[in-house]
């Protein structure tokens, strides 16, 4: 029945019919057979092109860093959790560009396809639903999004930044129609000052370098995610940031 109820949850994500933040996780860690793992990732202000978010390798141009808790869940959860916190600006921008870089294992992907929700109390802010295609055995791949983000009421980015982890996503991954990962992140959003002269992703390099040397556990000094001299790309996860 347990595993019945799974696959009809899956099947309406797929159909796009799960209206709901889901509680628990769709698949165990182990469902990852194709040995996917995300090496790299940022986050840009499209137009402008700001980097919001950076985390895997250790970038030498000055990167603006948001407060990132990896410590708040435990056991299996801790690695498939997260949370965030962002300038409430980042609920305006137009658009934003991704960055992913991620590396497969020894067997071949076919169709790979993320599907991410983002929901305030229960209710979806944002949905987006993006199919990488093919990937070849034992490859490092870059793939680049834009996202249209879609307006929000004043009143509704005022409630969210009063509720902080009240807004949360689902990150499901696919290769055909297997669910393989399923991870999540929780969002606090902190009120700007509208007559500030910079928003707190808009950095310089210089306070990018200090906001790095300065220290988060999301990134790390050891250039996790950066090619060995070997040319095989070093692994970078979020057990990583557990040492």
């Amino acid at each position: 029945m347990v595993g019945q109820c799974l696959l009809s949850t899956v099947a309406s994500l797929r159909l796009g019919a799960l209206p709901n933040a889901y509680t628990a996780f769709l698949c165990p860690v182990s469902a990852n057979s194709y040995g996917i793992e995300f090496l790299h990732f940022a986050i840009s202000d499209y137009e402008s092109k700001r980097k919001i978010f950076e985390i895997g390798k250790n970038q030498h141009g000055g990167a603006a860093v948001p407060k990132v808790d990896l410590a708040h869940a435990r056991g299996e959860a801790a690695y498939r959790t997260i949370r965030y916190e962002f300038s409430e600006d980042v609920l305006r921008l137009p658009a934003i560009k991704t960055e992913l870089e991620f590396a497969v294992g020894p067997k071949e992907v076919h169709g790979l396809r993320m599907i991410e929700r983002h929901y305030f109390r229960d209710e979806i802010v944002k949905s987006y639903d993006f199919t990488f295609g093919f990937c070849i055995p034992s490859s490092v791949n870059t793939w680049e999004a834009i996202y249209s983000m879609p307006p929000l009421d004043d009143d509704l980015i005022t409630d969210m930044v009063a509720n902080p982890y009240a807004t949360v996503s689902d990150s499901f991954y696919f290769v055909g129609d297997e669910l393989i990962m399923h991870n999540k992140a929780e969002y606090k959003y902190i009120p700007e000052d509208s007559a500030q002269a910079k928003k707190s992703y808009d950095r310089s390099d210089d306070e990018g370098d200090d906001a790095k040397a300065n220290g988060t556990k999301a990134l790390r000094a050891d250039a996790k995610g950066a090619k060995s001299g070997a040319g095989s790309p070093a692994k970078w996860s979020k057990e990583d940031d557990y040492d």
